[in-house]
């Protein structure tokens, strides 16, 4: 299963992936960029997660809590992190500056996406037109 977030707003552009294969290891990202962001790109990856027992889309690693819930079916999801990330210039380097990095986040069917986003000390309000997608 792949459950993609993608939000956009004038100030701030980004998507969160959680990958859940049917055998193996779960794989999250998060990728924020924009001038509520600052400089470049702030990225949390892990390629490497013990995938989430039962209806919970729960996921903890080395530096990272994750949990994605269904509030209602097909209509209003919740996105929460705490993790720690890197500010870089590309957002596939793997070299950066350690950030501190959390949201909690809301996703309503009529592609609207709200919440805050914390870099750091820094907090960022996020009202965004915003996509979900779910594969299985």
């Amino acid at each position: 299963m792949i459950i993609r977030l993608e939000f956009a707003a004038a100030d701030v552009v980004g998507h969160v992936e959680l990958e859940i294969p049917s055998t193996g290891r779960a794989r999250y990202e998060l990728v924020v960029s924009g001038a509520a962001v600052g400089p470049g790109f702030v990225v949390v990856r892990d390629p490497d997660l013990a995938p989430p027992r039962g209806r919970v889309l729960e996921l903890r690693g080395d530096g990272i809590w994750t949990e994605l819930t269904e509030e209602t079916v097909d209509e209003h999801w919740s996105f929460g992190l705490e993790a720690f990330g890197l500010r870089v210039d590309d957002p596939a380097e793997e070299i950066g500056e350690r950030i501190a990095v959390g949201y909690d986040l809301e996703w309503e069917a009529v592609d609207r996406v709200q919440g805050d986003l914390l870099l750091g000390r820094e907090t960022v309000a996020i009202d965004a037109r915003g996509h979900l997608t779910r594969r299985r």
